[in-house]
């Protein structure tokens, strides 16, 4: 539950009694694992995108599956996987393009165990008065996105792809990722951005004079997959089970109960980096429990095919990378076990 690779003494305490147990090694903590003892990696800072394995944790649905869950966090999607690939966690959630990313690059097969934000964890920001209403609105405009190369840009070439538009007849421009990205559209120097949750919602709140969309009806991509390598989910298959039956039901219990019981379960317990109004978080967990909910509550965590079949065909489209077999990166066995 760190909020970087340094551990201080209170972090330290946190994640020992979580049952995570490790030593400094080359400035990486390396975990001690077995069936039932395992360390979830986040990529990033905890915020409440990863409410779900939160919850599970200090909701016991790990500890009723028999499982001791350690959540960790890291700097960065690549740094999450490589931690996977050495056997110093067992999980990390990332998003689907990250794995299929990985899978063209690294030696170790990845797949993802379940899918838990079905969702895109992105939208389009543009202004009332001049609104983007489609992918194929951006014709000859300037979208600002966090960095260039990075996520945003890639859900935008996404869209793009899927609208048939050349990608060269969309300008980009790099303006970070945060709520005062609204004064950048304000002054022209951008007709629509990329934001993230928390930044939609924060513009929402204010009641700026802002149109916004979800990116995900025109890049079906899910914001979150849970990977493990392939050779850890064969060789404990009954303890990925149980993980992800634990995952399930956590997810479930905050799609129908009251979010301020979950968030103040769970805050004692970790150090979420988001901002804290108590109404802004609330309407957070609301905001994610739609993206959990995307391709309806009988598929909550579990891979859905025609998902990852049209996604890789746009990664494809948009000339990122090539998905020879998108349906050997993912498992939905656990998933069917699980729910029987």
């Amino acid at each position: 539950m760190a909020n970087s690779g340094k551990f201080p003494r209170r972090q330290f305490l946190k994640t020992a009694a979580a049952g995570g147990a490790f030593v400094a090694m080359g400035g990486m903590p390396v975990f001690a694992q077995s069936k039932t003892s395992l360390v979830f990696m986040e990529p990033f800072d905890l915020t409440l995108e990863y409410l779900q394995e939160m919850n599970a944790v200090v909701g016991g649905h790990f500890e009723k599956e028999g499982l001791d869950v350690s959540i960790t966090n890291v700097r960065g999607t690549s740094v999450g996987i490589q931690q996977v690939i050495a056997g110093q966690a067992a999980f990390t959630r990332i998003g689907l393009l990250d794995l299929f990313k990985a899978s063209g690059s690294q030696d170790t097969q990845l797949i993802s165990v379940a899918t838990s934000l079905q969702g895109g964890i992105f939208s389009l920001v543009s202004r009332s008065s001049d609104p983007i209403n489609t992918p194929a609105d951006l014709r000859g405009k300037t979208v600002g996105v966090a960095s260039i190369g990075g996520g945003q840009e890639n859900i935008l070439n996404l869209m793009l792809a899927g609208a048939d538009i050349p990608a060269e007849e969309v300008s980009r421009q790099a303006i970070g990722s945060n709520a005062g990205n609204v004064e950048v559209l304000k002054q022209g120097r951008v007709d629509a951005f990329i934001s993230t949750v928390e930044t939609a919602l924060l513009l929402q709140m204010n009641n700026e004079p802002v149109e916004i969309w979800s990116t995900t009806q025109f890049a079906p991509l899910p914001g979150g997959v849970i990977a493990a390598t392939e050779q850890f989910a064969t060789e404990n298959h009954d303890t990925v089970v149980k993980f992800v039956r634990a995952m399930r039901n956590s997810a479930l219990e905050i799609l129908s109960a009251d979010p301020g019981e979950i968030l103040d379960r769970v805050t004692p317990h970790f150090d979420i980096v988001v901002n804290e109004d108590r109404d802004f978080r609330l309407a957070a967990i609301e905001a994610y429990n739609e993206l959990t909910l995307a391709q309806g509550e009988e598929n909550v965590m579990r891979n859905v095919p025609s998902v990852f079949e049209e996604s890789a065909r746009l990664i494809e489209a948009a000339g990122i990378i090539e998905v020879e077999d998108p349906s050997s990166l993912y498992s939905n066995a656990f998933f069917d076990e699980a729910v029987e």
